[in-house]
């Protein structure tokens, strides 16, 4: 059973190639031909087509173009005459020949037009900036005000402290009216002692024998006038020794100018140039 079934796939086999090879054609069996062997016999003059190089092409363009007169086709009999102003058929060749013509006619692709170069944006300009101070504060103030400049960047700001010298008066007082006041000014006068207002209101009315930078000096004048028979006067604090504050912002733009002269905590102080 295997062997018949093995001779009868090589039959068909072999009479599948017979067929495909056209071995078979003369019996009427046989595939169709696709390459169409009709086409070539229908050419008319395949020889007279030429492929013109560029040189040749403008050479046929500059001459004007040869026309090979084709034979009169034989009239048909039942047809009449074809009228004498009708013109031949156009010859293949010629037509080969026209379209190298309009090729070499054809002027060359433009060069593509380069992309418009974007202008060079101009580098934006540093924001200026401007060193600038404000104060005095004083000891309570600068508390708050630390708090709001570490907010800052860091390095941005410092703040720089000044000591103002305390002064110290020799005083007599406080009187109980003016006339008690004139009488003493009057006694002072009389020992050669020099006399002014004290000139401050808790110690008004009163009389200053000297202000001094130092309680130390303070202290040698009251000493001496003592040794001139002066009674009842006294060293009093007229300043007390103080320490203020100064903010400087050596690099501040005008956003941040803006934000600082904002804050609360600067109490109404402009911020001035460093110069």
């Amino acid at each position: 059973m295997i062997r018949f079934a093995i001779v009868l796939l090589l039959l068909a086999n072999a009479g599948y190639y017979a067929f495909s090879q056209g071995m078979l054609r003369s019996l009427g069996w046989g595939p169709e031909d696709p390459s169409e062997p009709e086409r070539v016999q229908q050419q008319v003059k395949p020889d007279a087509l030429r492929i013109l190089t560029p040189q040749e092409a403008q050479q046929a363009q500059q001459q004007p173009a040869r026309t090979v007169p084709a034979e009169p086709a034989p009239a048909p009999v039942a047809e009449p005459a074809a009228p004498a102003s009708a013109e031949p058929p156009a010859d293949p060749a010629d037509k080969t020949s026209a379209d190298a013509d309009k090729l070499a006619a054809k002027p060359a692709d433009k060069p593509q037009d380069k992309p418009a170069e974007k202008p060079t944006e101009k580098p934006e300009k540093p924001e200026k900036k401007e060193c600038l101070v404000a104060g005095s504060f004083d000891a309570k103030q600068v508390e708050a005000l630390r708090l709001q400049l570490a907010k800052l960047p860091e390095g941005s700001w410092r703040l720089d402290s000044s000591t103002s010298a305390g002064r110290w008066m020799v005083y007599v007082g406080k009187f109980s009216s003016q006339e008690a006041l004139d009488t003493r000014r009057d006694e002072l006068r009389a020992l050669d002692i020099s006399t002014d207002r004290a000139r401050i209101a808790s110690l008004e009315p009163g009389i200053s024998l000297g202000r001094f930078s130092s309680e130390e000096a303070a202290e040698r004048h009251l000493a001496t006038i003592g040794k001139k028979g002066v009674s009842g006067a006294k060293v009093v604090v007229e300043r007390p020794e103080t320490v203020s504050y100064t903010v400087r912002l050596p690099k501040l733009d005008a956003a941040t100018k803006k934000r600082v002269q904002s804050w609360h905590v600067m109490d109404g102080k402009d911020l001035r140039s460093c110069s």
